[in-house]
């Protein structure tokens, strides 16, 4: 968790920095970017291809990589699995898998964070949340980020800059542990 922040992984995009042979390139849109492990993954431009790499967030498959890249607040831990990954996530993931874990809400005290990053080209990323319990068995989370950054590149033609950041997202999650054995929870979010 703490390599994450200071190495500055917003992102799954952010992780080609810190993650020896894996490779991501953002085409023109977020909905074309193409995850490479080991020289491997499906390189086409084409939005409407399931990848080779499955990136999977808290458990659940993201068939399409745009909704892979969200600023996840939170994250306990990313997993970069080499190879094919079929028989573990039960998806064909022949190339192999990005598995980002983020962390369940405390269930021994309220608490929260809240950050504001500034950067180059106008960044402005703001992240907040707070988690804690509402009873001895149920606990609760929810965090907002917001993440804003003008592009690098204009098009001479249309004068419109390409390579910009503007999303923002909110999630919200319950933790039940009715019994010492069992924990159930429910995630929620939009972005």
């Amino acid at each position: 968790r703490q390599l994450l922040e200071e190495a500055q992984i917003n992102d799954v995009l952010d992780l080609q920095a810190s993650v020896p042979s894996l490779k991501v390139t953002q085409l023109q849109t977020t909905a074309n970017t193409n995850f490479v492990i080991r020289g491997f993954g499906n390189g086409a431009n084409n939005p409407g291809i399931e990848p080779s790499v499955g990136v999977f967030i808290d458990g659940v498959y993201r068939s399409r990589s745009a909704a892979a890249l969200a600023d996840l607040p939170n994250v306990e831990r990313i997993e970069v699995l080499r190879g094919p990954q079929s028989t573990l996530f039960g998806k064909n993931a022949s190339a192999g898998v990005i598995n980002v874990v983020t962390a369940a809400p405390r269930m021994d005290e309220l608490g929260g964070s809240a950050a504001v990053t500034f950067g180059n080209y106008n960044q402005i990323i703001v992240k907040g949340d707070i988690d804690g319990p509402i009873t001895d068995t149920i606990g609760f989370g929810l965090s907002v980020t917001s993440n804003q950054r003008d592009g690098y590149f204009t098009n001479l033609e249309t004068g419109t800059e390409l390579n910009e950041r503007d999303r923002w997202g909110v999630r919200g999650q319950l933790l039940f542990l009715p019994t010492d054995s069992i924990s159930l929870r429910l995630i929620a979010d939009y972005e």
